[in-house]
């Protein structure tokens, strides 16, 4: 489970208005819809509750964890989150709808990240966990900006494990409230890519 304190349910006769109703009378504060296709996921809708706004992606390359060479096992500790590069009012807006969906006070014992980072308007999504070993004598030690080796950290190296699952997400669609009908606030369309030099995110 990427998400901590979160809920599981299968439900194929509810519309996502009853879903979201549903929820929010039970103190949940966020719904996700994830969308699969052949046992593989392809989309994801992310309802913030009691009333909105719904954002909707497209997930692409999804791998799962047990896929990935060398990976490990994910525990039940809350990650650290780091949100890179979303820097315009809209990717603003994206990173926060993340931001509230993780606890505000990871478990740090548990040594696990969840990077979202952002390029060229696709998120990539990635869950690794921290190792920090002793330097061999091959590697050089950790220099600051100047140049020079850390003090304290001389003999350190850090290391990463992917945890996984692995999967790229693109930002679709922003609805004011919980359905379409309510309207849309930022909606991708197919021209908008063309401009190389201009993002949305």
């Amino acid at each position: 489970v990427y998400i901590p304190r979160s809920a599981h349910r299968h439900s194929h006769k509810y519309s996502l208005r009853e879903i979201a109703s549903f929820a929010a009378n039970r103190a949940y504060t966020s719904l996700l819809v994830l969308k699969e296709d052949q046992k593989k996921p392809t989309g994801l809708t992310f309802v913030h509750l009691p009333a909105g706004p719904t954002f909707h992606f497209s997930i692409s390359n999804w791998v799962e964890g047990k896929k990935l060479p060398g990976h490990g096992r994910p525990t039940d500790h809350h990650p650290e989150l780091i949100l890179n590069n979303f820097r315009t009012p809209l990717g603003v807006l994206t990173a926060h709808l993340f931001r509230s969906a993780f606890p505000p006070r990871p478990d740090f014992q548990g040594r696990q990240v969840v990077t979202l980072h952002n390029q060229r308007d696709y998120i990539f999504l990635r869950r690794h966990r921290y190792v920090f070993r002793e330097k061999r004598e091959r590697e050089k030690s950790v220099v600051g900006p100047d140049g020079q080796a850390v003090k304290g950290a001389e003999g350190i190296r850090a290391g990463l494990q992917e945890l996984g699952p692995r999967f790229t997400m693109k930002l679709r669609r922003i609805d004011k409230g919980i359905q379409r009908a309510s309207g849309q606030e930022w909606e991708w369309k197919g021209g908008m890519d063309k401009q190389r030099t201009k993002f949305q995110l």
